[in-house]
């Protein structure tokens, strides 16, 4: 199939994360789709963690910015399903039809379908372990029978070509960087700072004491650790030192 054969060239060949998802929504877009959303949470990250969330054109932006705005994550049945360890597809209405969702889950997909358009979906899980899930949901605005169709010829292909997407952005160093920077993306200026700092290994009497003072530092030290699941600050330097944050902030 020429579409899958072009997917692997243009996803070998891209670098960073917005080349690499560029290859992936113009095979879904070939294969029929209108668009798609692939998103990551990191599990440990306790509070005020940003999840990942990468969005084609042809994924209605106002309905992510209302899935956002409604906390529609704490009802979705299909982040239910893949933190329960199913990694199988899900197609939205099929699993209505099957009387599986609850209301407040079924208005989820309600919303998509009738105030944006997205009348069918599918969801395909790639990670599911106690740091973090991921996934990719794909979408059409298709009222008839051919989404089914569609779904039922291509959906071991959209499998595939997803996960490749998901294991070739996890193994390469720079979508991992920009990924660990999108979850952290709501720290402040001073936090950043502290945590650019603790990556150098010096001791934080050491830090310039006009914008943070010493005091101040080891004071949001200690929930930053909480935020960033570190049990101690050594521990945090590790998650660090192992995205190189500060050098990717460097960069901005």
């Amino acid at each position: 199939m020429q579409p899958v054969v072009d997917y692997v060239r243009e996803l070998c060949a891209a670098e960073g994360l917005e080349q690499c998802f560029a290859a992936l929504e113009r095979a879904v877009v070939r294969l029929g789709f209108d668009g798609l959303v692939y998103s990551s949470y990191l599990l440990y990250l306790k509070e005020g963690a940003s999840p990942v969330l990468l969005r084609s054109e042809g994924f209605d932006a106002s309905f992510l910015k209302h899935y956002v705005e409604a906390e529609f994550s704490d009802r979705d049945f299909t982040i239910k399903r893949i933190l329960q360890g199913d990694l199988k597809p899900i197609d939205w209405w099929r699993e209505d039809e099957r009387g599986v969702l609850e209301p407040e889950e079924r208005t989820v997909i309600e919303v998509a379908r009738h105030d944006y358009g997205l009348c069918n979906g599918v969801s395909i899980p790639t990670l599911s372990n106690k740091e973090e899930i991921a996934g990719a949901s794909l979408v059409s605005r298709d009222k008839g029978p051919l989404f089914s169709k569609l779904l039922d010829e291509r959906i071991e292909v959209l499998r595939n070509l997803v996960r490749l997407f998901h294991d070739r952005i996890h193994s390469d160093p720079l979508c991992r960087k920009s990924m660990m920077l999108e979850h952290l993306s709501n720290l402040s200026d001073k936090e950043r700072k502290i945590l650019e700092f603790l990556a150098t290994g010096r001791p934080l009497k050491n830090i310039d004491g006009e914008e943070v003072t010493p005091a101040y530092a080891n004071k949001l030290l200690t929930g930053l650790c909480q935020r960033l699941g570190a049990d101690n600050r050594q521990q945090l330097r590790y998650i660090l030192g192992l995205y190189r944050i500060h050098d990717l902030w460097d960069r901005e």
